[in-house]
């Protein structure tokens, strides 16, 4: 999902695609019983198929910045079919680029009364960018304040850099409500305070369950309690117990990042049933690799992984495995008082033979490179097939020897093979190679844009529909945000069979988040604004899908190069095949 707005005109046609995500236009909400016929609900452009070849025609003009040239078209569409709200957004980007703001204003003011004032099309920020070109500042900051506090736009902060509001950056009213206050003459003591309630008043904005009433109250009790203890708190101890304070809702995509000045362990963790492991190290530090954690810094592993639980807003259980990464730096280690000191951060660990050690590891002022929250191949092993090919976006692998296809999907993004394009393809290679058994690998995959796996998805549901074709989804604790979408989704229409652990999301979850930057500490963030229930039952409460064969990796498979979930499928194909030679 976009996270950002531009300039009025130019990202319209950005604003269009977004609200096929967020909503379906209702049309007709400007419809006021009280006042209008019911009559006016029956009203058409005289001829439908001229209407449609106009639209198509001002749309396109507009595409090709032929301003000019759309304007009168847009202006007759509007006319002819006045109910159509993206048309009227189509006309205000329009108005917008020739410079007449007032009337930009006032079709994008009329688009918001058809489709709505929010994030979907951000009408309300577009009129108030064009009343503010227009001279009309106290419209624009009244447009403002409705756009961040009755709409709740996960835009808030972003809006102060925007040069159309460049003008509004000296008014305090405009800085209160994006979230830009002055801070100069702060003690420590108040920056601190200040960016708590900060973030407490927008977890109240942003929440989808919480808005217009109480936060939970344990929320409520840890905001009050760490307020009162800032002056004895550290730095880290003040970060995670802002993490510790939005745990309580319970809610995916509701996070602090780490802060600046945190030091990061040169090693890659990794929970497996056995315990913590180190899974990866940079260079000095590759004997640790395979070493299981047992202490860090004056804690045992488990009560370090305990207390960043608690530190951790989730939808599905299975994220805190996930998360765990996130123990390589110091002011996580810190925060939950493991160690004292950031350079060096002592651990016990044992060895493949059972034999313990301590040892003392050098803090990086960088954490490594790449993500620190995937898995990385084993060591001295063949690579096995599932982290192969990590870097690629999606991939595909006939395997005749199982009468299979396998799929990895590792993010619901385009790289230069569109999403879209590999799913058309995929259908062309399914096609051609006629397997009876589709694998999809989405283990590693963490989300992206829900948009783009349509195509993907109707690959995937074609197939499925032909006699005995089958589908196997791998999933696990990094199956997240879309993709927990795309699983709600495979379910609803493709019926798989999920193998592995359960997924760190699906079917009713939280997503598309605001981003959040602390006043005084500058400690960034995420606070979700969207609930998704993608699921084929409205009522559905599930966070995370349960597999149909579950399939735990242990540290002795994982090191090993084995793969048991694969595996697994493997041996259940083979089972169906020999079930079908025997009728």
């Amino acid at each position: 999902m976009p996270t950002t707005a531009s300039a009025p005109a130019r990202r319209v046609l950005a604003a269009v695609a977004l609200a096929a995500v967020f909503t379906t236009p209702l049309g007709a909400q400007s419809f006021d019983p009280a006042k209008d016929s019911p009559l006016t609900l029956l009203t058409a452009p005289p001829d439908p198929i001229a209407y449609l070849e106009r639209r198509n025609q001002g749309f396109s003009l507009a595409n090709a910045q032929n301003w000019a040239g759309a304007e009168p078209i847009l202006e007759q569409l509007t006319r002819d079919y006045p109910r159509d709200g993206v048309n009227w957004v189509m006309l205000g980007s329009v108005k917008s680029r020739l410079d007449k703001p007032r009337e930009a204003a006032a079709a994008y003011e009329k688009a918001a009364s058809i489709i709505g004032w929010g994030d979907a099309y951000n009408a309300r920020m577009y009129a108030a960018a064009n009343h503010l070109a227009a001279g009309d500042r106290p419209r624009a900051l009244e447009l403002l304040r409705q756009y961040v506090f009755d709409d709740h736009t996960l835009l808030r902060q972003r809006l102060y850099d925007l040069r159309e509001f460049a003008a509004l950056r000296n008014d305090p009213e405009f800085r209160r409500i994006t979230g830009h206050p002055d801070t100069t003459g702060w003690s420590r003591t108040e920056g601190w305070r200040h960016d708590i309630d900060y973030l407490y008043e927008e977890l109240q904005r942003t929440s989808p369950d919480y808005r217009g009433r109480p936060l939970p109250a344990e929320v409520t009790r840890r905001y009050e309690e760490l307020k009162r203890r800032v002056p004895q708190l550290s730095d880290a101890q003040l970060y995670l117990g802002m993490s510790r304070m939005l745990a309580p809702m319970k809610a995916g995509h509701t996070s602090l990042f780490q802060p600046t000045g945190s030091r990061y362990l040169p090693v890659r963790f990794y929970v497996f049933p056995e315990g913590l492991y180190i899974i990866g190290a940079e260079a000095g530090s590759e004997p640790l690799v395979g070493s299981r954690v047992v202490t860090i810094g004056t804690l045992p592993a488990d009560e370090v992984m305990k207390r960043f639980d608690d530190a951790h807003s989730v939808d599905g259980p299975q994220v805190y495995l996930w998360q765990m990464a996130g123990l390589a730096a110091t002011h996580v280690l810190a925060g939950v008082g493991a160690i004292t000191r950031a350079d060096t951060v002592s651990l016990v660990v044992e060895g493949p033979t059972g034999a313990r050690r301590t040892v003392s590891l050098a803090t990086l002022a960088e954490p490594p490179a790449g993500r620190q929250d995937r898995m990385v191949a084993p060591r001295g092993v063949p690579t096995p097939l599932y982290l192969s090919r990590l870097g690629e976006m999606h991939w595909e692998l006939p395997m005749p020897e199982h009468d299979a296809m396998y799929v990895q999907m590792n993010n619901v993004n385009d790289s230069d093979e569109t999403l879209a394009a590999f799913g058309r393809r995929l259908w062309t290679v399914l096609q051609e190679k006629k397997p009876h058994h589709l694998i999809l690998d989405l283990r590693h995959n963490n989300g992206g844009n829900t948009s783009l796996y349509t195509e993907l998805m109707r690959t995937i549901i074609a197939f499925s529909r032909k006699p005995n074709h089958d589908i196997y989804a791998l999933i696990g604790r990094r199956t997240y945000s879309a993709t927990g979408n795309f699983v709600t989704d495979l379910e609803r229409w493709a019926n798989p069979v999920f193998v592995g652990e359960p997924s760190g999301e699906c079917c009713n979850f939280h997503g598309d988040p605001s981003h959040v930057t602390l006043p005084y500490s500058r400690i960034e963030g995420e606070l979700s604004v969207v609930r998704w229930n993608l699921s084929r039952n409205v009522f559905d409460e599930r966070h995370e899908m349960v597999p149909h064969m579950p399939v735990v990796l242990s540290a002795k498979d994982y090191f090993a190069g084995q793969d048991p979930a694969l595996d697994a499928v493997f041996r259940m194909i083979e089972r169906v095949r020999t079930a079908e030679r025997s009728r």
